[in-house]
């Protein structure tokens, strides 16, 4: 039976991926992708790097690339459904990490699950889990809030009703000082880890109270997207 199955990529390391998206993804007759681009990057990383050590993985398959994306979700899971439909498995991927975690993929799950289309996944790890270990933080419950809305109240709401547990969320380079100073206004002894460039080269974890962690954000310029794992 053809399905949708979920493509969990690397978080920014190409050594990461495992050998069964490498055997699958390469040899794929679909591929779903919020850039589709992105699947021919990584493609023609692992060949240049990798196709001596993997003669079995046919890196000339060129799969049909369906972009995927948000802003096109109905037309595109109709197209995703009706190739399912025909007999074709369709590999979604993300640009990095698993697919429909704060992702539109979750979105496409839901339409595949509504009609009665299997769902498999090829595992990776999250910015969510490698952030928590990385934290230092209390790690046996642990909440996960996506993105934060824009106003303070409901950032505040939202950190309140998670605060007996460690809380995992995602913010933009643009409003992590922002957001981190409305927290640390109401939880000043909140403890904190700022995750930046998972598992790259230039990896980053800034550790401590907010406001050591502010201070810090404060030295250099502010680039890429974080994860912020804080314990109120």
């Amino acid at each position: 039976m053809s399905k949708l199955i979920l493509v969990g990529l690397p978080l920014g390391n190409v050594e990461d991926i495992t050998l069964r998206v490498l055997y699958s993804l390469f040899n794929a007759p679909y591929i779903a992708a919020e850039d589709t681009r992105n699947y021919l990057k990584i493609k023609s990383i692992v060949k240049e790097r990798y196709s001596h050590i993997f003669p079995d993985i046919n890196f000339e398959n060129k799969p049909e690339l369906i972009s995927y994306r948000e802003q096109n979700h109905q037309n595109a899971s109709k197209r995703i459904i009706e190739v399912i439909k025909k007999g074709f498995d369709v590999y979604l991927m993300s640009d990095a990490g698993m697919p429909a975690i704060s992702d539109p993929g979750f979105r496409l799950v839901e339409e595949c699950i509504k009609n009665d289309i299997e769902i498999d996944v090829l595992p990776s790890a999250t910015a969510v889990d490698t952030a928590l270990v990385l934290s230092g933080l209390p790690t046996d419950k642990f909440a996960f809030l996506g993105f934060l809305p824009r106003q303070e109240s409901k950032i505040l709401k939202a950190i309140e009703s998670s605060q007996e547990f460690t809380t995992i969320f995602y913010e933009s380079p643009y409003r992590i000082k922002k957001t981190l100073e409305i927290i640390d206004k109401k939880y000043p002894e909140a403890q904190c880890a700022l995750c930046n460039d998972l598992t790259k080269k230039f990896q980053k974890v800034i550790r401590g109270k907010i406001s050591d962690c502010i201070n810090e954000l404060g030295k250099k310029e502010i680039k890429g997207e974080w994860v912020v794992v804080v314990k109120i």
